[in-house]
């Protein structure tokens, strides 16, 4: 009688404990630029950094441009940022009409937001999201980062342009 009970109970428990298929797979640039292909996204290796590919978007809602930079880092991270471009230019805290404002108004976005706003080294104003790879990144989850970080980054422009100096 117990037989008949722990085996069906045995069987479930390894079962349960069994890899699936939709494991997120474990991140590495082959398995990016297969995201990226999957996504239909145009593009190119980083040519400072072999572990970072840039994705130029000029189909944009405002924006001319919005560059992706895919970075998998070797902390167990990969970065998704995101750079508006309008006019040929990135949105920088050097044209900033008021820097102290438009700092202002990027921490009340990241209050909101999915993703963070920064300001780089250069000053130029991007957007991050952070993943963690230690347990691998589905499909699916980069593809709505990438896509949100884009769409942000995107929705952003004409708040951000009006916070620069007019030339």
């Amino acid at each position: 009688m117990r037989k008949r009970i722990a085996m069906p109970i045995l069987a479930g428990a390894m079962l349960a404990l069994a890899p699936s298929g939709t494991e997120p797979s474990k991140v590495s640039m082959l398995v990016l630029r297969s995201y990226l292909d999957r996504m239909g996204a145009q593009y190119v290796a980083h040519p400072k950094s072999e572990h970072t590919l840039v994705v130029a978007r000029t189909a944009n809602d405002r924006a001319d441009r919005v560059d992706l930079y895919v970075d998998l880092r070797p902390d167990n991270t990969l970065v998704l940022t995101a750079y508006a471009k309008e006019k040929g230019r990135y949105f920088s805290l050097r044209r900033a009409a008021s820097r102290e404002k438009v700092l202002q108004r990027l921490l009340a976005a990241n209050h909101h937001a999915f993703a963070t706003f920064f300001a780089d080294e250069q000053e130029d104003i991007g957007v991050r999201f952070t993943f963690t790879t230690e347990d691998g990144v589905g499909f699916e989850s980069f593809r709505v980062a990438a896509t949100e970080l884009l769409r942000i980054a995107d929705e952003y422009t004409p708040i951000l342009e009006d916070y620069m100096r007019k030339d």
